[in-house]
Formats: structure tokens, sequence, C-alpha cells
């Protein structure tokens, strides 16, 4: 019984720390390299902008990883999109905005700034905690990413 215990946690030990790391081109190249000298787990609870991957990539080769360039540049672009720093406007859509509502019913709107403000505004009158700061930062990241593109109705 002490045997199997012993055999046993270690095991568990390793499968607690072990870090699932999203899809997409890239994740095999951070899983084989960036875990040959450090856990995952220094990787995903960084947030950082593309520059600041790229600089921490250029550090690590400069110590040994051993990354082609365009492995460097599939790294970069895995670890910004999937690890990288949120727009504040974001944070709050997946906050306060999908507390009621999914981003699919939010990406099927296709509003103008002006009609996204409207909306904001009759979702605050509902109840929605948004203070005025909040609610710009709201409406410019719906317009940008949720909005028509030429932020004019046809």
């Amino acid at each position: 019984m002490r045997l199997a215990a012993a055999l046993l946690f270690p095991a568990l030990a390793f499968a607690a720390d072990r870090v699932q790391l999203p899809a997409g081109p890239g994740r095999g190249t951070v899983e084989t390299v960036c875990s040959s000298c450090h856990g995952l787990q220094i990787v995903t609870a960084r947030k950082l902008d593309k520059n600041e991957w790229q600089s921490v990539v250029e550090t690590m080769m400069e110590r040994g990883a051993s990354l082609s360039k365009s492995d460097a540049a599939a790294v970069v672009t895995y670890l910004s999109r999937n690890f990288g720093k949120k727009e504040p406007g974001r944070e709050l859509v997946e906050d306060v905005c999908t507390y009621c509502h999914s981003l699919a019913k939010l990406a099927g709107q296709e509003l103008t700034q002006e009609e996204w403000r409207d909306l904001i505004k009759g979702m605050i009158f509902e109840g929605a905690p948004v203070t005025d700061d909040e609610f710009q930062l709201i409406v410019e990241y719906l317009a940008k990413h949720y909005g028509i593109k030429d932020q004019q109705k046809p």
C-alpha cells in the first residue's frame, strides 16, 4: 500500500502541474521548447503584448532555446494571441456583457458606435453595473470589434 501511494502521489502532483495549452499553430513548439527549461505555468501566467513576447523569445534563444526564425515567429504569434494583454474594453465586455449575453449575440449586431452607445445606455438602465469610464471603453471596444466596418449604415 505504501509503495502504491508513493508512486501515485508524485504522478498526481505532476498531472496537477501540467498546463493544458489552447490549440493553435505554435502550440507544439511552445510545449516542447519552452518546457524543456521551465514549467509552462511561467509562460501562461504572463500577459504580454506581441513586442514583449518577441523580446522574451529572443532572450530565450540567446540562452539556448533552439528555434528557427519561422518557429520563433509562430511561438510569438501563439503566445501573444493566447497569453497576450487584453484590451480594457474586452475585459469589461467579458465580465459585464457576457453575464447575460453571449459573444455570438454581440457579433451579430453590427452596430455603429452611436448605436452601441444607445444600446449600452439601455443595458445600464436595466441594471448593468458600469461606471462612466467603463461605459466609454465598452462602447469603443464593441464598435471596433463588433461594429460595421465603415461605421455608417447603408
